[in-house]
């Protein structure tokens, strides 16, 4: 069974262009690159040429001498005796192409020949030096990059059964700022608290897809956190030699597994020096692999919440947050999840829905931000929205937005704002100041709303 992604409509559009170049997906492992590109080959008719770098490692060889088209389908071709390789009705996928720069840097002879459908995905591609010792160029302008993430809200319903129609028509009452009606809202509710306890990966949302069952669910989230955290330490040198020391690897599982403290605290700041032994370089180092490797993202706080955010951001400043809530979950364990899906979770539940408003927000290519300042001011995110600096507040239920009121009240001081309160909030509008609730946070991102 294949979950519908929103990566298709991109693939296939990538597909219909007449002078089209390779294309290059990236994202956290076990995000659903591999299967969004093989359901693509199907979809299209294609035949499909998979050359994993991970799983075969001599298929680099192929690389090392002439980088010309013509020499590289005679030698892939050796490799696939049983296959015929005809442009433009094949697909040329380099799966974890990380693993082999120089297969990397034949995009640009792909890219100039224009016979070939060529795909490379790669979960490690943006960790600096990831192959050690390597010297191969990186050449740009010679591909199209897609930032693939773990499933959102969106796809989750898709994944239930809800169509395009279904998730259209909620998403009218969030352009009209309408009310929805408390049958359709109560539903939602519901759909989205098991959102929260099954997260976004592919492999644990079919799971509870096809057995309703939280447990079986986690039981999957388990094992990719244990297949991410085996992951750590790849990096190579050009002769395929581990270059991670042991006190290395110590340094990124401690990172990770610190993250669940620091979001239970009140200001969830991620504090560098809390990190087991090293010097500041080697820990921020830790943080970065993981930042680099798709598993987390930084939130850094501003000076002043006004734009353009980035030019406000306080680099030593920042929360830590996984890139998908089911991480989250993961970290917190079952009986949190069993709370959760009960909706009777008290302590920390404010660290869970501030993790998951931060799930909605990245997966709909929002970069948040958060404000903090020694007075006591405290505003959960910060986001460019409709052309203002916005203020969000992310509750578990409702709650005091006595920090967002402040700034708001005083442009003079933290420039022209306005606010969205997440919570279990209905749809609706007073002057700056929009409510909704948890799983409309996805609509943030929609063009629509521009339009």
């Amino acid at each position: 069974m294949y979950l519908k992604r929103k990566i298709d409509k991109w693939l296939d559009s990538w597909l219909g262009e007449e002078s089209k170049m390779p294309a290059l997906i990236v994202g956290i492992r076990q995000c659903g690159k591999t299967l969004s590109v093989e359901e693509f080959a199907k979809r299209n008719c294609l035949k499909l040429i998979k050359i994993n770098f991970w799983d075969n490692p001599d298929y680099a060889n192929d690389f090392d001498g002439s980088l010309d088209v013509d020499t590289l389908i005679s030698n892939i071709s050796l490799r696939f005796p049983n296959d015929d390789i005809i442009p433009e009705k094949t697909l040329l996928f380099f799966d974890e192409i990380q693993e082999c720069p120089r297969a990397k840097l034949s995009f640009k002879n792909f890219a100039i020949d224009g016979r070939y459908n060529v795909i490379g995905s790669g979960s490690y591609l943006g960790i600096s030096g990831y192959n050690v010792g390597d010297s191969t160029p990186a050449p740009t302008g010679y591909d199209v990059v897609y930032h693939l993430k773990t499933m959102d809200f969106e796809e989750f319903l898709w994944a239930n059964g809800y169509n395009e129609n279904q998730v259209g028509e909620l998403l009218h009452y969030f352009y009209a700022k309408k009310a929805i009606p408390n049958n359709l809202h109560e539903l939602y509710k519901q759909l989205f608290l098991k959102y929260i306890c099954v997260g976004g990966f592919p492999k644990a949302v079919m799971e509870y897809i096809k057995t309703k069952n939280l447990k079986k669910a986690f039981d999957i989230l388990k094992n990719i956190v244990f297949d991410m955290k085996s992951d750590f330490g790849r990096r190579k040198n050009k002769k395929g030699e581990p270059m991670f020391k042991t006190p290395e690897v110590a340094r990124i599982n401690n990172v990770f597994d610190l993250i669940p403290a620091f979001l239970s605290k009140e200001n969830k700041r991620f504090v560098v020096s809390k990190v087991s032994k090293g010097n500041v370089y080697e820990k921020n180092d830790a943080i970065e692999y993981l930042r680099q490797a798709h598993i987390v993202s930084k939130v850094f706080n501003l000076e002043v919440p006004t734009l353009p955010l980035v030019g406000q951001k306080i680099e030593s400043q920042f929360k830590l947050f996984p890139n998908d809530i089911g991480l989250v979950m993961a970290m917190y364990g079952i009986d949190t999840i069993r709370a959760i899906n009960l909706n009777n979770l008290e302590q920390g539940k404010g660290a869970i829905y501030e993790a998951v408003v931060f799930d909605s927000l990245i997966k709909a290519d929002i970069v948040p931000f958060y404000f903090s300042k020694e007075s006591g001011l405290e505003v959960d995110f910060v986001i460019s929205y409709d052309g203002f600096a916005t203020l969000i507040e992310a509750k578990s239920k409702t709650g005091n937005t006595k920090s967002s009121k402040t700034v708001m009240k005083h442009p003079e001081h933290y420039g022209k704002t306005k606010l969205i309160k997440i919570g279990d909030y209905n749809v609706s509008e007073e002057g700056d100041t929009i409510t909704i609730p948890h799983y409309l946070t996805f609509a943030l991102g929609k063009e629509d709303f521009y339009i």
